[in-house]
């Protein structure tokens, strides 16, 4: 795995904010990977990395089944509240501001591929 693409991973996860998402496709398409690339390097990730997975989701908002019960709990915490399916959360509801997300990425990161100026 590229570790400068590890990286980047990481630090956007760290710059979305408590009671707000993103998904996989979100941080790839700032970085002109592929969604699941994304997935890979989130779930390679240890304790020590500190990243706050929970925040990141599917496009649909889902969290995967092994992380639901942990993931629901901090959302609860954190004002997220699960759809009535209880697969994850209504992401149009409580999707991050993409373009702070991304700006604050870049301050960082310096310029991200998929992120026009």
């Amino acid at each position: 795995m590229n570790e400068v693409v590890r990286e980047q991973v990481h630090t956007i996860a760290r710059l979305v904010p408590p009671g707000r998402v993103v998904s996989y496709g979100d941080i790839a398409g700032m970085l002109l990977i592929n969604p699941r690339q994304v997935g890979q390097i989130m779930a390679a990730s240890r304790p020590e990395d500190e990243l706050p997975w929970w925040r990141i989701t599917s496009s649909y908002g889902d969290l995967p089944r092994h992380l639901r019960d942990e993931g629901f709990a901090i959302w609860a915490e954190e004002g997220i509240t699960v759809k009535p399916n209880e697969l994850g959360c209504r992401i149009k509801d409580f999707r991050a501001d993409l373009a702070e997300v991304a700006n604050a990425a870049e301050a960082e990161l310096g310029p991200l591929p998929g992120v026009s100026g």
